[in-house]
């Protein structure tokens, strides 16, 4: 699969619509992959593109996430099989546990950040936090899109989303 890296320009409309299921991956400080589910990943301003998400503070992401400053929101599409390994990288492992190999989910290296895109996603954003808000055991995250990528095919030239590659999970249908 070959990821393209769209030009900032074009990001926006990367993100369409603005609201996704979404995988973040995240490192800790010595470099171990993580990963979590979240139901609700939105694309919260325009230019710069940033993109918000929340995560118990418990949560290897949380402490990932305020440790190093970075994290990717990879989104999946409506195919059975990738849905059923996010629900498994939702799962509460042990801290330390990477999530990708137990869901049999594929890294590739990012460009701009340390923590990697999942492969199987067809878009990737590739986020540096731009700040962080806890509450009642909760931890609203909002990060600057510094790089973003699609796999080849499923934009056109104008950098819109070709809705039936890409088939974004919100507008594809129930379980």
């Amino acid at each position: 699969i070959t990821k393209i890296d769209q030009p900032r320009a074009l990001w926006d409309r990367l993100f369409a619509t603005p609201g996704h299921l979404a995988m973040i991956t995240t490192v800790d400080n010595e470099g171990r992959v993580n990963a979590c589910s979240v139901a609700t990943c939105v694309r919260v301003v325009h230019e710069p593109v940033q993109i918000s998400f929340c995560t118990d503070t418990h949560k290897d992401t949380a402490r990932n996430v305020l440790d190093t400053g970075e994290f990717v929101v990879n989104l999946p599409s409506f195919e059975k099989a990738l849905l059923e390994k996010v629900c498994t990288v939702g799962v509460p492992f042990a801290p330390g546990v990477n999530e990708l190999e137990k869901a049999g989910l594929g890294e590739t290296p990012s460009k701009k950040v340390t923590p990697p895109r999942i492969t199987e996603c067809k878009r990737h954003f590739e986020c540096e936090v731009a700040w962080t808000r806890e509450w009642d055991g909760r931890l609203m995250v909002v990060g600057t899109a510094v790089a973003a990528s699609v796999d080849e095919g499923c934009v056109d030239a104008e950098g819109f989303i070709l809705w039936d590659k890409l088939m974004p999970v919100h507008y594809c249908g129930a379980p």
